[in-house]
C-alpha cells in the first residue's frame, strides 16, 4: 500500500450530523459545543485499538456520518464546514484517530476529542493545539483504481457505483494486475481461467479471440465490455485481442446484467479496466522470450505533467512477434495506449482513454480434421491465411459534483475496426487422403461504433435510509460493411506441404451486407442502506432499432426490439464481516432472423435467482464467496412440430449451480486463488429430441487452485514462487448425451526474482503455462478441437 506523510494539518475528513448545529450558526454553535465540552488533542496514540474500515468515496459530510456509524462513536460538526467539501472514501485498518485524521486532510479541518466524542473545527480555531505528523498506509476504495496484491475490496462494475464487494448482493469476482502479472497472461482468457463459474478455451487454440463461458453461457459476443462499456459485435467482427498488460483489472460479474448495460447473456459479464493516470511517478520496461519464437516488449509510462498534479498520463505500449504451436500460424501484435487525467477544478475531472491496435494471426488455426480424426496437420498458407485487423478507439470518463449530493457522469468511447480474414478449407483428399483439395475464402469487414453512458448520481438521507440513486441513459451505435466470398484455391500434400503457394483472392461473392443499429437504455437504480441492511433496486428499459441491407439481393429489411429489465438485491451485514445475500436479475438478447411467416424472432430471455454468503476477515486481505444460483433462459429456437421448415421460440435451458470462491493472504507473503463450480445445465424444453439432456460441451465442474510465496527475508528474500492447477470436468460432445469429452488437469508454473541492492527494481521471471503438456481434445457436435500445449516464457523487466 501507498504510505504518505501527512504535516499536522493535512487531516481528512469524515462526521456524523448533530441536529442543534443545523439550526445554530457557525460561530454560536462552535461556542456552544466548546463551552460544554472539554478539549483534549487528538494524536495518532490517542487510541490503541484499531478495526476495520469500508468507506466508499462521496460527499465529506456523508462520508463522516458512515464513519461514525461503523466506529461507534459521537462526532459533532456544522454542516457549513464540510458543505461542498468530497471524501476519497477508507479501506484499512485504523484507530479511529488516525481514520479521522487520514479523513480530513487536505480540507483545512481538525478533529479533537472530547469527554463525550469528536468534534470537527477548522484549523485556525486550533488554539494552542499541534498535532505531530503521522504515517498512515490506506488504500483508496475505488472500483476501478489499482489493487494492492490479489483482494479488491470494491467494484465498479455490478452497480456502476464504488460499492464494497462485501455490501454487493451479486457474485463478483475481480482479477487484479498483480494477479495478471504472476501468471504472465497473454490474453484475457489465460487472466480470467481460474476464476469461479468461468470455463475458457472451449474451442482449444485459437488467439483470434477470448474464449470465455460464464455459466455455461458465451461471455466472447454480447457480454465482452471495456472501462463499462460495450465492445460491440456484428456476428462477425468485434474489438478483439484486448492486451491485459494494459488492464488495471478484470471484473467478472456474474449472472444477468441487463439492468444496467442492455442486451447481454444470462451467465454474465468480463468488464476489462484498463489502466489510467494515477499520479504516481512510475515506469516499468520488459522483455520477454519464449517458445514458438515468442518475443515481447511492452513498457508502462505513468506520471504528472505539471507542480499541481492536475495534469496526470499514463502511456502502455506492446509489441509482439510470435508463432503458436502450429509454426505457420502468427501470433502479433503493435498495442499502444495513452491517456490523460485533468483535474479541472475541485469536484471535476476528466480522463481521456485510447488505444491503437494491429493485430496478425490465422484465420482459421483448426488443424485439418479427417473424419472423426482430428490430426495434428494444419491445411492453411502461410501467405493467404490471415487475420489482419486494425482498430483504434478514442474516449473519456468525466464526472462533475454539482454540490454534496448530486453529482453528473459520462463515459464516451468511438472506435473502428477493419479487418481482412482469408483462410483456406479442405474440399476433399485423394491418394488415400495424401493430397487435399482446398477452397478460399475471405471475410472483408469495416465498423464503426460509439458508445455513452450518461448518469446522474444522488447520495441522499430519508430518516435512517441512505440512498444512492442512479439515474442513466446509454447508446451505442454501430455502422458495419461484410463481405463474404470464396474462390479458387491450390491443392496440397500432407505429407510434403507447400504452405507458400499462389492463392488467388476470392471472386465469388457469398453474402454482401451492410447494417447499423441503435440501441438506447433508460435506467433507474437505488441504493438504500439502513443500519446493516442493503438493498438494491433497478429498472430499465431497452430500446434496440436496427436495419440491415443485403447488396446481392438487393433487399432491406430492418427491425425493433424493446424489453423491461429489473434487478433486487438484498443484503445483511453482521458484526463478524459475514453477509449473507439474495439477489434476483433479468436479461436479454435479441435474435436475428424470422419465422416462415415472416415474424421477427423475440429475444431470449434471462432470469436468475440467487442466495450467497459472503466473508472479509477484518485485515481487508481476503474475500471468501459462497453461492448458489438458478438461472432460466427461454425463447430458445427449436423445431416446429407443425412444420420440419419452421424454428419457433419455445426451447428453455436452466443452469442450477453452486460456487465457491477464495482470493486470500494466508500469511505474510503467501497469497491463494481457489474455487470450485457445480454447473448442472439442462435442456429443459424442446421439440429438437434433446429435451432433458446436458447442452452440448458444458462441464459439470470446474476446479482451480493457484499459490504464491514471496521470500521478504533471508537469503532468498526478492524471490517468488508461483504455481496453480485448473481442473476442467468432463461434458457430453453430441445433443443426444452418448459420449463425452474426458476431463483434463493444466498445471502452471511461475517464478521471477527481484534483484537486491543497487540493482532493485530489475525482476527476472521464469512462467510455464500447462507446465506437463497435457494433450487434450474437446469436441462438439461433430468438430473437435486441440487445447494448447504446453508454453514458457522467460521475461526481464525494469521499475522505477
Amino acid at each position: 500500500m501507498p504510505t504518505r506523510s501527512l504535516p499536522p494539518t493535512a487531516l481528512s475528513s469524515h462526521a456524523r450530523h448533530l441536529t442543534p448545529c443545523r439550526r445554530l450558526g457557525t460561530a454560536l454553535c462552535l461556542t456552544a459545543t466548546l463551552a460544554l465540552t472539554p478539549m483534549v488533542t487528538l494524536a495518532a496514540s490517542t487510541d490503541t485499538a484499531s478495526s476495520a474500515i469500508t468507506l466508499t468515496a462521496g460527499q465529506l459530510d456523508d462520508v463522516l456520518s458512515r464513519f461514525a456509524q461503523q466506529a461507534g462513536i459521537t462526532l459533532t460538526f456544522n454542516p457549513t464546514l464540510v458543505s461542498d467539501l468530497q471524501s476519497s472514501g477508507l479501506q484499512g485498518r485504523y484507530t479511529v484517530a488516525d481514520a479521522l485524521q487520514r479523513l480530513l486532510a487536505g480540507t483545512g479541518l481538525i478533529a479533537r476529542r472530547t469527554d463525550t466524542g469528536y468534534v470537527i473545527l477548522p484549523a485556525g480555531d486550533d488554539t494552542g493545539y499541534q498535532l505531530n505528523p503521522i504515517t498512515i498506509e490506506a488504500d483508496t476504495l475505488s472500483g476501478v483504481g489499482p489493487v494492492d496484491g490479489y483482494t479488491a475490496n470494491a467494484s465498479r462494475s455490478a452497480s456502476k457505483t464504488d460499492t464494497p464487494l462485501l455490501e454487493t448482493a451479486h457474485s463478483v469476482s475481480v482479477i487484479s494486475a498483480d494477479l495478471i502479472a504472476d501468471r504472465k497472461a497473454t490474453n484475457v482468457q489465460d487472466a480470467v481461467a481460474y476464476t469461479a463459474g468461468v470455463r475458457v478455451g472451449e474451442s482449444g487454440l485459437d488467439p483470434r479471440f477470448d474464449q470465455i463461458q460464464i455459466r455455461g453461457f458465451a461471455a466472447t459476443t454480447t457480454a465482452d465490455f471495456l472501462d463499462g462499456l460495450r465492445q460491440p459485435n456484428t456476428g462477425w467482427l468485434s474489438y478483439y485481442g484486448t492486451e491485459p498488460y494494459n488492464l488495471e483489472r478484470i471484473d467478472v460479474l456474474k449472472g444477468p446484467a441487463s439492468v444496467l448495460y442492455g442486451q447481454i447473456n444470462p451467465g454474465g459479464m468480463v468488464n476489462r479496466i484498463s489502466k489510467r493516470p494515477t499520479g504516481e511517478d512510475r515506469h516499468e520496461l520488459e522483455l520477454q522470450g519464449g517458445s514458438h519464437n515468442h518475443w515481447q516488449g511492452q513498457f508502462d509510462n505513468n506520471g504528472t505533467l505539471d507542480q499541481g498534479g492536475d495534469l496526470q498520463y499514463r502511456l502502455v505500449g506492446v509489441v509482439r512477434d510470435a508463432e503458436t504451436e502450429i509454426e505457420q500460424v502468427d501470433n502479433d501484435t503493435v498495442f499502444l495506449a495513452p491517456s490523460l487525467r485533468w483535474q479541472l477544478g475541485r469536484r471535476t475531472h476528466l480522463t481521456l482513454l485510447s488505444q491503437y491496435q494491429e493485430r496478425l494471426t490465422s484465420g482459421s488455426p483448426r488443424p485439418y480434421q479427417d473424419g472423426t480424426r482430428l490430426t495434428r496437420f494444419w491445411a492453411g498458407d502461410e501467405d493467404f491465411d490471415k487475420l489482419d485487423q486494425r482498430q483504434y478507439a478514442l474516449g473519456y470518463e468525466f464526472e462533475h459534483g454539482f454540490n454534496s449530493q448530486w453529482s453528473f457522469q459520462q463515459n464516451l468511447r468511438a472506435g473502428q475496426v477493419d479487418t481482412t480474414n482469408q483462410y483456406l478449407s479442405v474440399a476433399g483428399s485423394s491418394d488415400n487422403g495424401r493430397t487435399l483439395e482446398r477452397t478460399s475464402y475471405g471475410i472483408y469487414e469495416e465498423m464503426a461504433s460509439v458508445a455513452v453512458d450518461t448518469r446522474l448520481v444522488g447520495k441522499l438521507a430519508t430518516g435512517p435510509i441512505d440512498h444512492t440513486l442512479l439515474l442513466g441513459l446509454d447508446y451505442s451505435y454501430i455502422d458495419f460493411e461484410v463481405e463474404y466470398a470464396s474462390g479458387q484455391a491450390p491443392a496440397i500434400d500432407r505429407l510434403s506441404p507447400d504452405y507458400r503457394q499462389p492463392v488467388p483472392h476470392p471472386d465469388s461473392v457469398i453474402s454482401d451486407l451492410s447494417g447499423r443499429s441503435h440501441n438506447s437504455g433508460l435506467y433507474l437504480q437505488d441504493q438504500l442502506a439502513w443500519d446493516r441492511w442493503r438493498l438494491s433496486l433497478g429498472l430499465r428499459q431497452d430500446w434496440v432499432n436496427s436495419d440491415q441491407r443485403n447488396h446481392l439481393a438487393g433487399t432491406a429489411s430492418s427491425r425493433h426490439d424493446d424489453r423491461t429489465s429489473g434487478q433486487l438485491g438484498l443484503l445483511y451485514r453482521l458484526d463478524s464481516r459475514l453477509a449473507p445475500y439474495a439477489s434476483f436479475a433479468q436479461s436479454f438478447v435479441p435474435q436475428s432472423g424470422s419465422d416462415t411467416s415472416g415474424r421477427d424472432y423475440e429475444p431470449t430471455e434471462g432470469e436468475q435467482y440467487e442466495l450467497g454468503l459472503k466473508f472479509q476477515p477484518g485485515d481487508g486481505n481476503s474475500l471468501y464467496t459462497a453461492s448458489v444460483y438458478q438461472l432460466t433462459q427461454s425463447n430458445v429456437l427449436t423445431a416446429d412440430p407443425a412444420n420440419p421448415a419452421n424454428r419457433i421460440q419455445t426451447g428453455e435451458q436452466r443452469a442450477r449451480g453452486v460456487e465457491l470462491e477464495a482470493v486470500s493472504e494466508l500469511a505474510s507473503g503467501l497469497r491463494l486463488t481457489a474455487s470450485y463450480s457445480f454447473n448442472d445445465l439442462e435442456v429443459t424444453r424442446s421439440n429438437d429430441g434433446n429435451e432433458g439432456k446436458a447442452p452440448v460441451n458444458k462441464p459439470e465442474q470446474l476446479a482451480s487452485l493457484w499459490l504464491n510465496y514471496d521470500v521478504a527475508k533471508g537469503v532468498l528474500s526478492g524471490l517468488a514462487l508461483s504455481g496453480g492447477a485448473r481442473w476442467t470436468g468432463s461434458a457430453y460432445n453430441d445433443a443426444a448425451n452418448t459420449s463425452k469429452n474426458a476431463s483434463y488437469t493444466l498445471m502452471d508454473l511461475g517464478l521471477h526474482y527481484t534483484l537486491p541492492g543497487a540493482l532493485k527494481g530489475i525482476r527476472l521471471g521464469l512462467n510455464a503455462k500447462n507446465l506437463l503438456d497435457r494433450q487434450y481434445i474437446t469436441c462438439s457436435s461433430g468438430y473437435c478441437y486441440r487445447g494448447e500445449g504446453r508454453s514458457v516464457i522467460g521475461s526481464v523487466s525494469y521499475r522505477w
